[in-house]
């Protein structure tokens, strides 16, 4: 008997008992469509937020007092870390960092915007500096961006996101007209075009104001998140050493002394995010790893039924000159074909959730041919490791005790 028609015989089994075949894959299929469905998840958001950190964040690093923090022990270490301050902003923006392109000071708070009867509640109220735009990577719909003599004289203008436009204005021209953020009243000089949603949150429902405006109105605090933009990837580490030279002189700390601010890139980030999804994976392998171990335990099972209830048969082919490795060799085809059917439909289950749930969220994903073509390995796997035994037991059988069998 040749592997096809082993193949053969095992789907026509499943075809002839539909209920008990559904039962018997059961655990491959959910073992192996938890593996897709979950790995196309992260792949996706893997896809996703690197390209957003790299879009908004290439080239780029922030100075805070206190870095990226990610544990208690890191935050009492600095928590007591004397603030960034405008002072501090200037003096890297005074040409002192050579391998900058752009030099932003930041700061943030919430705000409701009105315009006449009309109100956007949570609103991103962002004090920025001359060049934002560059660092945060947004580009202008109409108007000016923020300049340099609107911070230096406080003025109460504003950029606002395409999402606080369309509500406040509708089809009016924002250009010119006043806004209320807050308590007080700022002028429209520009609208940015839209980013859209980033994890169901938008991108667009912000008003940048100049960020000693910001600091003016806005903050009962003084320190201020500066953004620094090196000139290309590869004078990046440059930059971020200019940065600390000057800060750490403008702080009086002696060599040896450890930094009393921090320095955060893009990579701190994607970094935590890998280690995260990284722990989502191994979760989930070890989840899938139980079912396929009970879906191998239940094909076993049902192989060593079908040896019994075949033990006639059995006997008569090798009665007619079927050798044990022949015996053994249709086990094993049929027990990895069931594993192998069960397999296929965990792959067509996992990518259609996957897909599913890219359609109806805001979750991204994307399919990833590896889990893919891992689903189907593991589910043949599956099939072959727990068919052996009854394969075995099938080509150890004595012909005249097999033809005996009723």
């Amino acid at each position: 008997m040749n592997p096809r028609e082993s193949a053969g015989i095992a789907l026509g089994a499943l075809r002839a008992n539909k209920l008990r075949s559904f039962l018997t894959l059961l655990g491959t299929i959910i073992g192996v469509m938890s593996v897709i469905a979950v790995l196309s998840f992260v792949e996706g958001l893997n896809r996703f937020v690197s390209q957003k950190l790299l879009n908004a964040g290439a080239n780029a690093f922030w100075v805070d007092p206190y870095g990226f923090v990610t544990s208690q022990e890191e935050w009492d270490k600095v928590k007591d870390h004397p603030p960034i301050d405008m002072e501090d902003a200037d003096a890297l923006r005074l040409g002192a960092v050579p391998h900058a392109v752009m030099i932003v000071p930041q700061a943030d708070a919430r705000v409701s915007a009105f315009y006449r009867n009309k109100i956007v509640r949570g609103v991103e109220a962002r004090g920025r500096g001359p060049g934002f735009e560059v660092v945060d990577d947004y580009t202008l719909a109409v108007g000016r961006n923020l300049n340099e003599q609107d911070d230096l004289r406080r003025q109460l203008v504003c950029v606002i996101g395409s999402e606080v436009a369309d509500e406040l204005f509708g089809n009016l021209d924002p250009l010119g007209r006043r806004i209320r953020l807050g308590a007080e009243t700022y002028e429209v000089v520009g609208v940015m075009a839209s980013k859209g949603k980033v994890f169901g949150q938008s991108q667009d429902k912000f008003a940048a104001i100049p960020i000693r405006t910001f600091l003016k109105f806005k903050s009962d605090r003084h320190s201020v998140t500066i953004a620094v933009k090196s000139v290309d990837q590869a004078s990046l580490p440059l930059a971020q050493q200019e940065t600390r030279n000057i800060l750490r002189g403008r702080r009086h700390l002696r060599p040896g002394m450890p930094d009393n601010f921090g320095i955060t890139t893009s990579d701190n980030v994607l970094d935590l995010y890998r280690n995260l999804t990284g722990g989502i994976f191994v979760v989930t392998i070890g989840v899938a790893a139980i079912s396929l171990l009970v879906g191998g335990i239940v094909i076993m099972n049902i192989m060593l039924v079908s040896v019994t209830e075949r033990t006639r048969e059995i006997g008569i082919r090798k009665a007619m000159g079927a050798r044990r490795r022949d015996i053994l060799t249709q086990f094993l085809v049929e027990a990895t074909t069931l594993s192998l059917v069960g397999g296929l439909l965990g792959v067509v289950g996992g990518v259609s959730l996957a897909l599913l749930a890219g359609a109806l969220s805001p979750l991204p994903t994307a399919v990833s041919m590896p889990a893919i073509v891992m689903g189907i390995v593991m589910s043949a796997s599956i099939g072959m490791f727990f068919g052996s035994y009854p394969a075995w037991r099938a080509a150890r059988l004595d012909p005249i005790e097999a033809l005996r069998y009723e």
